[in-house]
């Protein structure tokens, strides 16, 4: 059921409530980066997961044991009728439309198959390996017209290095390859940790491949953090691309900006 403080309200204006989308939600930028939004006015969606670990000892296992997620959604739209002669599908201030449970339409919103590999390689050593492919059609998530659907493949390759019991350096590489939209990106991260409190990171994201020359850019960030209980302060210079920002699974679409930013964030 979706809400909001004004009838007329249209797209994500004005939402009172939270509608949970029932695709996984992707905690690194580039697969990020096409999040799905449930659609109130109907949606037919699924989901299945299979996790398993390889022992230690084993083949895939090695020492430590091979985690390995698997896991697949498809949200499409549904069938619909018009409730009479006379009013057109979903047209304001009538019931919208008639439809059949679990009868599925033609359009497809959005698939997510994606692969998720972490191993440990030594006491000082673990990584992650994910795969995604990406089914978005943009036009009817975001309420657009003219983009279609975007094709995307998605690589992310994350190493831990532990230095010592307390300092810790991380390193991640990403890739999003397409076709559509604003062509491909990659991007690279080095997180050091100074545990249990501070940690600074550099990140750049690169839109090397856009249509538009100009449009061709580094997004360079730079962030110092500190923890202490449920409590996280980081501060931040640098270029944030427009487009749709993911933080703790809640999507806002944000603007193309350069500057400082300040973020706190605190646990009850």
């Amino acid at each position: 059921m979706d809400f909001r403080s004004e009838r007329g309200a249209e797209g994500s204006a004005l939402s009172i409530n939270y509608l949970p989308a029932i695709t996984k939600v992707h905690t690194y930028s580039m697969s990020a980066y096409y999040p799905f939004a449930t659609q109130p006015m109907g949606e037919l969606g699924l989901q299945g997961e299979l996790i398993y670990k390889f022992k230690k000892g084993s083949f895939l296992g090695g020492k430590y044991g091979t985690g390995i997620s698997v896991n697949f959604s498809s949200v499409s739209d549904i069938d619909k009728t018009a409730i009479n002669d006379s009013t057109a599908i979903g047209e304001k201030g009538t019931l919208g439309y008639n439809s059949d449970p679990f009868a599925i339409g033609d359009e497809t919103y959005f698939s997510d198959f994606n692969i998720e590999i972490t191993k440990k390689f030594s006491k000082k050593v673990k990584a992650i390996f994910s795969y995604m492919n990406l089914v978005y059609n943009k036009d009817a998530i975001q309420g657009l017209a003219g983009y279609g659907t975007i094709y995307a493949d998605i690589g992310i390759i994350d190493i831990t290095y532990k230095i010592k019991p307390k300092n810790t350096i991380r390193m991640e590489m990403q890739s999003l390859t397409t076709k559509q939209d604003d062509g491909s990106w990659i991007m690279g991260l080095v997180e050091y940790t100074l545990a249990p409190h501070w940690f600074v990171a550099a990140f750049d994201e690169y839109n090397y491949d856009n249509k538009k020359e100009e449009k061709r850019i580094h997004y360079y960030t730079a962030q110092v953090g500190y923890k202490n209980k449920g409590n996280t302060f980081t501060l931040g210079y640098g270029r944030q691309r427009a487009g749709i920002f993911c933080v703790g699974g809640v999507c806002r679409n944000v603007p193309a900006s350069n500057g400082i930013t300040l973020a706190i964030t605190s646990s009850f």
